[in-house]
């Protein structure tokens, strides 16, 4: 017999096993999808969380939880060590913070053999700069928001003046870093008069990077959500949200896969193109039924309602890892008729009904009974439980241990 019959007839190479995933920011949703999804994938999946019992730590498919002591570059690099000591070969940061704290890092994760899963902070800053952001997504010709970005407190005086009440007064950084600490982050403020403006301007200074102002738009809040390969998108989702975790405006606790229209997805593309982006990203948009949409944010890393996606058929943490692999990917369409509900989400919006709108807040609230509703009655038909699976149900469990760990303690 021949060499080349010999070949043909021996037998094909056993696939190469798979090298473990460090997931990090272990107590987010998104961190239990991932886990989930790679899991199922046949990925090793690690865990770790600032908390003791991580929402993802619950799943059946984590191999190993790690704590981390602080959210700083000695905590992160005692993660690293014990990483590479269990063969890591990928690390997915999921939160702004987490990213930027691998990447003050990056050579040494890269030197340990831990490809991370989160674009150089030249690239990332893109995203989660939104002075930045606004520029770019400008010059691409897309619409965005009157906005102001004032150096000093007469300044936003003066921009106020400018815009006109209401306004939203914006921190330029959801995780601002001095390079030593994260500064607070309040979050947006909306603004009805001069005297609410000061205490908003001063209370989202972040050191040297002053908050934005913003021309208030009313419409509805629609995100359309992409993996890309270098500017090239090649998977796409997008949701309806359903219910708010705050009735002011948050992430939802209620979501259904909608289709991909044109009117969201070529702005998106537009800007994804101008920043050449590397990974997941979340485009949010306000629409008002205009022309097109406006920009009003860019989260440059996976999302809360990632499960949603994955539900629908784009599972992104797997495409995210192929890519990272080297691999050429793209998926086709997604299914539109699934709707996911968070219920813990659901419980915290509760709550925040229960103690009113905040301070200066004009627009329309929910009531009591609506809050007790929206909890107790029966949810669209087909909803299904985003953390309840039937061959990984712990992590059901899970989800209000660290609810009432979040409450008590305030998530630390």
């Amino acid at each position: 017999m021949d060499a080349a019959r010999v070949s043909d007839l021996a037998p094909a190479a056993p696939p190469q096993p798979r090298r473990a995933v460090l997931i990090l920011d272990g107590e987010t949703t998104q961190a239990l999808a991932c886990t989930r999804s790679l899991g199922r994938a046949g990925y090793p999946v690690l865990v770790a969380s600032r908390r003791p019992a991580p929402l993802a730590g619950w799943s059946r498919f984590c191999r190993g939880r790690f704590r981390l002591a602080a959210d700083d570059p000695a905590a992160f690099a005692a993660a690293r060590d014990w990483a590479r000591e269990r063969a890591a070969g990928v690390v997915l940061p999921l939160t702004e913070r987490s990213c930027r704290l691998v990447n003050a890092q990056r050579g040494a994760w890269e030197a340990a053999g831990i490809t991370p899963g989160c674009a150089p902070d030249a690239l990332l800053l893109q995203a989660f700069d939104k002075r930045r952001t606004l520029r770019i997504a400008a010059e691409a010709g897309l619409r965005i928001p009157e906005t102001r970005a004032p150096s000093s407190l007469e300044e936003s005086r003066a921009a106020a003046r400018e815009l006109g009440f209401p306004l939203v007064v914006k921190p330029r950084f959801s995780h601002a870093w001095d390079g030593t600490r994260f500064l607070p982050d309040l979050g947006p403020a909306h603004v009805y008069d001069d005297a609410a403006l000061e205490a908003a301007v001063l209370a989202r200074r972040q050191g040297a990077a002053w908050p934005l102002l913003q021309r208030r738009l009313t419409g509805r809040a629609r995100g359309v959500f992409a993996l890309c390969d270098h500017g090239r998108p090649c998977a796409w989702f997008a949701h309806e949200r359903l219910r708010d975790v705050r009735p002011t405006g948050s992430g939802s606790s209620l979501r259904r896969a909608a289709p991909l229209e044109e009117r969201l997805r070529a702005p998106a593309s537009r800007l994804l193109a101008a920043m050449r982006w590397h990974g997941p990203a979340m485009i949010e948009f306000m629409d008002d039924d205009g022309p097109e949409p406006a920009l009003i944010e860019v989260n440059g890393r996976f999302w809360g309602s990632l499960q949603l996606a994955i539900d629908a058929g784009v599972d992104f943490p797997r495409l995210w890892l192929e890519l990272l692999r080297g691999g050429d990917v793209h998926a086709d369409g997604y299914s539109s008729s699934v709707t996911v509900r968070w219920l813990w989400g659901d419980v915290k919006r509760l709550l925040h009904i229960l103690r009113g709108p905040p301070p200066g807040y004009r627009g329309p609230y929910p009531t009591r009974l609506d809050g007790l509703r929206e909890l107790f009655a029966r949810q669209p038909a087909g909803t299904r439980i985003e953390s309840w699976e039937a061959d990984d149900p712990w992590p059901f469990v899970g989800e209000f241990v660290g609810g009432l760990y979040e409450l008590v303690l305030g998530g630390r």
